[in-house]
């Protein structure tokens, strides 16, 4: 397809055209979208973004941003893989000035009880709210209804048992906020115990 039909194609779609960039200009606005994005991008969503690039080649040019950034110490700023996407995170040491400057409230953070109940999901999934509360001895509806109003846990499907009770899981947005690749870098139970 020529560069006149692409273009042609997208102004019908209602997309705004763009031009096909070098390589180091790719790489630039590969840097641009993951700055002005608050979510992980994956690589076939940036592929998108610049014009339907091989999300191979973006695959590369992250790799090749994620070394530039990290070869640059002074930056306060890496790029990270999070919940199969790739997103620009302030290095830990910064995080108390991050925190104060959007003077985080002690009502948005997770209570004890919410914690446990997150960790109860985190850790069993997929359950159902009966499993936790059997776990933790006491009745979970209240952690549930703030962990789905925060987005941190969603309803995965329903349980072929008496009453047909929902399953949750954990959702990407979990994955975002605790800054996991994935489930499987959760601590393990040994490594928990050490952090006590």
């Amino acid at each position: 397809m020529s560069k006149e039909e692409q273009q042609e194609i997208e102004a019908i779609e209602g997309v705004e055209p763009v031009e096909m960039l070098g390589r180091e200009e790719s790489k630039q606005a590969v840097y641009a979208l993951l700055f002005v994005s608050d979510k992980p991008l994956n690589a076939s969503r940036i592929a998108e973004a610049l014009g339907d690039m091989e999300g191979e080649i973006v695959g590369n040019l992250l790799e090749e941003l994620r070394e530039e950034l990290e070869s640059q110490a002074h930056l306060p700023y890496m790029l990270k893989n999070i919940a199969g996407g790739y997103q620009l995170v302030t290095k830990s040491q910064f995080a108390p000035y991050v925190r104060r400057l959007f003077q985080l409230k002690k009502s948005k953070r997770l209570s004890r009880a919410l914690m446990e109940t997150l960790a109860i999901i985190a850790y069993k999934q997929p359950v159902t709210r009966a499993d936790v509360e059997s776990i933790r001895g006491v009745s979970v509806s209240h952690a549930f209804e703030q962990l789905q109003e925060r987005r941190l846990i969603k309803v995965s499907g329903i349980a072929d048992l008496p009453g047909r009770p929902k399953i949750y899981r954990t959702s990407e947005d979990f994955l975002v906020q605790f800054g996991l690749k994935s489930l499987k870098e959760l601590p393990t139970m040994d490594e928990l115990q050490t952090m006590e």
